[in-house]
Formats: structure tokens, sequence, C-alpha cells
């Protein structure tokens, strides 16, 4: 479904992702791990159309998109759903999740479809639908932004450190819902996570990326017993 191939990134002088490859597959779990300033960001940015590639190529379903504008990537099928949430805070609930049907052209009973699948699968959200997002709790504004996202209908959801400030509990919580979405609508997903151990818990594979060179890929089971992985990102 995404095939990238051979990206190079860089910012100004900066040479971020030297060469990457890697693929996700239909209704796929893949997780990309690795330290700050690996280049994880980067890589779902340039992905999603925020930044563009020095060289390489991106694919989506056969056709090449590196040169694509966001709202068209968005249009075709990939949802990025960026670190630290970047919800609209003086928007409600109802108002946050309707942004995200912006780059499609939706009926309303569609609308209200989708409306209805994010509510059943975050029913916290439903019972804030009135509030403005500056009133939720951190999980609060991430089941939001992963809703905004799914309002697009994505076959891809990009997620960026979706744990990223979250008490142990609402983590456990966020990536429940993320494997539900995955086995119910056959949702393709492309995780990057610093809780490593989470990440490769509920990914098919994984591609660990070090200083912008992916070095150890694979089943994310394989990787989790690798010592390398154990040692530098599970703690031994």
């Amino acid at each position: 479904m995404l095939k990238v191939e051979n990206l190079h990134v860089s910012y100004g002088h900066i040479e971020v992702l030297k060469g990457i490859s890697f693929t996700v597959e239909m209704g796929e779990i893949v997780a990309l791990i690795g330290g700050n300033g690996a280049g994880k960001t980067t890589t779902l940015a340039t992905v999603s159309g925020l930044l563009r590639p020095a060289s390489g190529k991106i694919f989506w379903k056969g056709e090449v998109i590196h040169t694509t504008a966001v709202e068209t990537i968005v249009a075709a099928g990939i949802a990025h759903c960026p670190e630290g949430r970047r919800i609209f805070p003086g928007l409600t609930v109802r108002e946050n999740l309707l942004t995200g049907t912006a780059s499609r052209s939706y009926k309303k009973s569609e609308v209200e479809d989708d409306l209805a699948l994010v509510f059943e699968l975050f029913p916290r959200l439903k019972e804030r639908i009135k509030q403005g997002g500056w009133s939720l709790s951190g999980g609060e504004q991430q089941m939001l932004a992963i809703g905004r996202a799914l309002m697009s209908r994505p076959n891809l959801l990009m997620l960026d450190e979706p744990s990223l400030g979250l008490a142990p509990i609402v983590i456990e919580q966020v990536f429940d819902k993320i494997v539900e979405l995955n086995r119910r609508t056959g949702l393709g997903v492309l995780l990057v996570e610093q809780n490593s151990a989470m990440a490769l818990e509920i990914a098919a594979r994984a591609f660990v990326l070090e200083t912008g060179t992916i070095t150890l890929s694979g089943p994310s089971a394989t990787l989790a017993d690798d010592p390398r992985v154990r040692e530098a990102y599970l703690g031994g």
C-alpha cells in the first residue's frame, strides 16, 4: 500500500534521512522505533507531504506521491496524526472532528456515520461533544486527534508519538483502541513511538531508525528478542 524507496531528506545542509526504504501493507500495523533525532517524525512529515525529499520516491497504491500536495495526499487516503496532538483548543470536540472532513466531499449522512464510529471507539468524546478542546485531558486530546484523522476516511493512519505525555493507564487505553480500530476496519497504521515495548507489542513488523538510517527490520516479535534492540530500547 505504502512504499518508501531510498528516501533522502535534509534540513538545509543537514541530512536527516539517509536513504531509507520500507513498506506498509494493507491492514498492517508497522512500527518505526528509534531514539530522539533518529528521523522518525521527519519520515512521517515527508510521507504526508509536509516536507519534500531531496531524492528518493514515495508510492501510495502504486502512484508517486512525494511531489503531491498535502490535501491531495489526505484525500487519497493517508491521515497524519502529529506529535503533540495539535487540536484546535478554541473549537468544540464536534467542531474539531469536523475539520477532519475538509479534504473530502461528504454527504451529511456520511459525516454522521463517521462521527458515530469515532464516538463508538471513544465514548468519552461523545460525552464531551460540546466542550472546548482546551478543557480536555491529555488522553482525551489524543483520542480527539485520532478521531479527527479518522474523519478523513483514511486507508493508512500515521501516528506520531501517541503516548507522549500520557499516564501509563491512558497509554494502554490508547494502544488498545489502535488495535481495535485496525481489527475492526482493516485500517493500516504506521506508528512512530518512543515506548518501543508497546509499539512492538501491537505491530506486525517494525523498523529501527538510527541517525537517519534503518539499521534493523523484521517481525516485531523477532526484534523484541534481538539483544541489540533489548539493550537500546527495551531496557535490557
